[in-house]
């Protein structure tokens, strides 16, 4: 038999009420077959006295009275939303780690009833870490190595986060508990198939992505923080991303397409200046942890740390040298900011808040209109270490700036 789980659910529309979830008892039935031995059980969701939904799950494997005294259910709040959950242990099936099987039902609160989580079925031995929100699994990877793996719920999904491989005799640990905000990817692969290159991001719903490249046979390796976008279309993904030094500029420029959840990408890293051209070749892409990138870049900066000074500086061939944008910010009270924006990347915008009239942030963000005669208005996001500035006004509001020009792009934090 396989060991995949299949589950069967049956509905008894017997009560058309609405339920709370301290309305319902849990039941784990256990019925013999001919043969005397269980291969299914059946989960009872009962209202009261009222049968609301039966669900029928396969056993790894056909199982004596021994074995399946084992298989049980427990009620936790397996999502953390405050609502007790139900998790359903079916037994043992083989191996060194990671064996045994696991069925969920998590408690749906708008829908009033439980629904089938989906992911949970896939990994083995859960852990709940109610502290993290998270889920993890522990195994080995070898005689010498552990694997401890992050996952956190999307919806009623359950996703793999991080993946952390490391040495017993490791004397360095490292805790990465601040990159589980998001999923982390990590693309090994090799430039034009020769120079050794590791781009590892995460990527939030707003289509913002950072991260850091690193090149790990460069004379000093060390990682070199990128920021950009990715945009969706029926065919996956596009990821733009700019390599940033820590002055703002622009020393390479990443191309990416595909899917990085599928594992299937292809692109190219490119030189600004001469526009040459390395194909990102070999690309494994993994949720495997690396050392260098313990932080995520992709947490809401706290207002009162803000930055003086924001920058960003990439080749232009018109002109033969560097330009781009600065953005300065001065307090202006609590949780208030004045800015003076200018931004020559391809033609000049400049604008500034007005005198009494500054920006005023709500968490990380603020949006700030009519900064000119023609209307233009903008909202600045900001991050750790850069802030990302979009247009929110008509197209027509542009036409105070040269042709092509806007307050829009990223700009690295340069002066504290």
């Amino acid at each position: 038999m396989a060991l995949g789980l299949f589950l069967v659910a049956g509905v008894q529309a017997q009560s058309t009420g609405v339920y709370e979830r301290k309305d319902f008892s849990i039941k784990l039935s256990k019925d013999k077959d001919t043969d005397g031995l269980y291969r299914v059980v059946r989960l009872v969701v009962s209202a009261g006295n009222k049968l609301v939904k039966e669900y029928r799950y396969e056993l790894p494997e056909a199982m004596g009275e021994d074995m399946v005294e084992a298989v049980s259910v427990t009620e936790q709040d397996l999502n953390f939303d405050g609502y007790l959950d139900v998790d359903v242990y079916l037994g043992y099936v083989g191996g060194f780690s990671n064996n045994t099987r696991h069925e969920a039902l998590l408690w749906d609160q708008k829908q009033h009833c439980f629904v089938r989580a989906q992911g949970y079925n896939e990994i083995g031995e859960p852990q709940v870490d109610a502290e993290a929100k998270c889920i993890t699994t522990a195994m080995s990877a070898g005689p010498d190595e552990r694997v401890v793996t992050y996952y956190r719920w999307d919806g009623t999904v359950l996703k793999e986060y991080l993946s952390n491989t490391w040495k017993m005799d490791d004397e360095e640990v490292v805790n990465y508990s601040d990159m589980l905000n998001l999923p982390f990817y990590s693309i090994d692969a090799k430039l034009d198939g020769r120079v050794s290159v590791v781009i590892a991001f995460q990527k939030n719903a707003d289509g913002i992505v950072a991260g850091y490249i690193y090149y790990p046979k460069a004379k000093n390796p060390a990682p070199i923080m990128i920021a950009g976008t990715v945009s969706r279309d029926g065919s996956g993904e596009y990821y733009l991303l700019n390599e940033y030094q820590a002055d703002g500029s622009v020393s390479g420029i990443i191309n990416l397409s595909g899917s990085v959840d599928e594992g299937r990408l292809e692109g190219a890293w490119v030189n600004p200046k001469t526009q040459k051209q390395m194909k990102i070749a070999e690309p494994y892409v993994s949720h495997e942890a690396v050392k260098w990138f313990n932080k995520s870049l992709l947490v809401p900066e706290e207002p009162s740390n803000i930055g003086k000074s924001y920058a960003f500086q990439q080749w232009n061939e018109s002109y033969k040298s560097m330009m781009g944008g600065q953005i300065s910010f001065k307090a202006a009270g609590k949780n208030k900011v004045h800015f003076d924006c200018g931004n020559t990347a391809h033609n000049i915008a400049l604008g500034k808040s007005a005198v009494g009239r500054p920006a005023v942030l709500r968490g990380n963000v603020f949006e700030y209109n009519n900064v000119n005669e023609c209307g233009y208005g903008f909202r600045a996001t900001f991050f750790p270490r850069f802030v990302v500035l979009t247009t929110t006004s008509a197209p027509a509001t542009l036409k105070c700036f040269g042709m092509g020009a806007s307050f829009d792009g990223i700009y690295v934090k340069v002066k504290q």
